[in-house]
């Protein structure tokens, strides 16, 4: 398949691009890497930490500056600042395209389920032992038949989500090239490249984010805490693989995909 073969030829353009990355970005993504990791290791990502949402918004500043500095430097626009350390519009716009990706997708995954919630309620009329004015009998009246079509359903959903966001994947590299925020209109230029992004992406995400997973999960649970050596190491070492591993060839494959996309209609 073509495109099959075009994402496999990305990762390898992927892989390329990471000594350049790190030549030239590796503030940056140390950085990125450290307001990762160490987050994890002082609890800050709890939800009952009050320092969450400050951890999260410095965690996503140092990666729109790590990720504005690869684009620039994947794209050839213009310099990045020394070892990736910069801001000016470019990351202002990638800002833009992040909070405008994570509202699209929100809203679909709204519709989504209600999709699958109405489909659902749906099933259960139809069964036996439904009485609308007793909630509690509404998931008893689901048989497994009716588990199956709201699974299925519910499969459709996600799938849908998924494919939705492909079609937006080259913002970033088009906000980057064109020097203004692009999002929905990447639509119509990723028509033929879905299949190439998320053959791309699961051949440069799935080793990564499962390493950092076995990183995390090395540790200690329930009523044997990690010691304070152990907790630190694992968690600066999966965030350095997240940050230092699959953002730059994550970058890397959707710089070369947006250089193969059709140009931008008039």
């Amino acid at each position: 398949m073509v495109g099959g073969r075009l994402g496999v030829a990305g990762v390898g353009a992927a892989w390329r691009f990471l000594a350049t990355a790190w030549r030239r970005a590796w503030a940056a993504m140390l950085i990125t890497a450290a307001l990762l990791g160490a987050p994890w290791a002082l609890g800050l990502w709890s939800p009952r930490s009050p320092w969450r949402l400050e951890a999260l918004l410095a965690l996503a500043a140092a990666a729109v500056m790590a990720e504005g500095a690869l684009y620039r430097i994947a794209l050839g626009t213009e310099r990045p600042g020394p070892g990736g350390l910069q801001w000016g519009r470019p990351e202002w716009r990638l800002g833009a395209v992040w909070a405008l990706t994570v509202a699209f997708l929100s809203v679909l995954g709204l519709l989504a389920f209600v999709a699958v919630l109405a489909t659902a309620f749906g099933v259960a009329s139809a069964g036996r032992g439904f009485v609308m004015a007793l909630p509690s009998t509404w998931a008893g009246a689901v048989d497994g038949r009716g588990r199956a079509v709201v699974g299925v359903v519910g499969a459709l959903c996600l799938a849908g989500m998924v494919w939705a966001g492909t079609r937006i994947a080259l913002g970033a590299a088009a906000s980057i090239d064109r020097g203004r925020v692009q999002l929905l209109a990447t639509w119509v230029q990723t028509r033929r490249l879905v299949l190439p992004i998320l053959v791309g992406r699961f051949l440069l995400g799935i080793g990564p984010i499962a390493l950092a997973w076995l990183l995390l999960g090395a540790m200690p649970r329930g009523g044997h805490p990690p010691s304070v050596p152990l907790l630190w190491t694992a968690s600066m070492a999966a965030g350095l693989v997240l940050a230092g591993l699959w953002l730059p060839l994550s970058v890397g494959l959707m710089a070369y995909l947006y250089r193969r996309c059709p140009p931008a209609p008039a």
